[in-house]
C-alpha cells in the first residue's frame, strides 16, 4: 500500500502522542522495572515459555501429565503475586481500555470503523 509522506507523517505524530499519554507512559514504566528485575523477568519468561509449549502440545492433540499442569499452575500463581508483574499486567489493561476509546473516537471522526475494516467486514 503506497501512502503519501503526509499520511505517514501524520501516523507517526498520531503514534508519537499516543505514546506521551500518561496511560501509555504508566504502562512503559511498569514494564521497564519488570524488564529491570531479572527474577520476575526470569518468572515472567518461564511462565510465557510454559505458557507456549504446553498450548502447542495440546492443538496437536498431545495430553498433559498432571504434573505439568501443575507446574504450569504453580508457575501462573507465582507470576499473578510478582508486584512488578501484577503493576505492568494493570497498567497494560489501562491502556487497551485508553486505545478502545481512542479508535471508537477515531472511528467517528473519519466515519470510518476501523476494527471492521480490519476484519474485511
Amino acid at each position: 500500500m503506497n501512502m503519501s509522506d503526509e499520511l505517514k507523517q501524520a501516523g507517526r505524530t498520531f503514534g508519537e502522542s499516543l505514546r506521551l499519554h500518561t496511560t501509555v507512559q504508566a504502562y512503559l514504566q511498569a514494564q521497564a522495572r519488570l524488564e529491570a528485575n531479572p527474577e520476575a523477568r526470569d518468572l515472567e519468561e518461564r511462565f510465557s515459555a510454559k505458557f507456549q509449549s504446553l498450548g502447542s502440545r495440546q492443538r496437536t492433540g498431545e495430553s498433559l501429565s498432571p504434573a505439568e499442569i501443575d507446574e504450569f499452575y504453580a508457575l501462573r500463581s507465582q507470576a499473578q503475586a510478582n508486584r512488578l508483574i501484577a503493576e505492568r499486567d494493570m497498567a497494560l489493561n489501562l491502556v487497551k481500555g485508553y486505545f478502545v476509546e481512542v479508535g471508537m473516537d477515531l472511528d467517528q471522526a473519519v466515519g470510518i470503523n476501523f476494527v471492521n475494516l480490519a476484519k474485511g467486514s
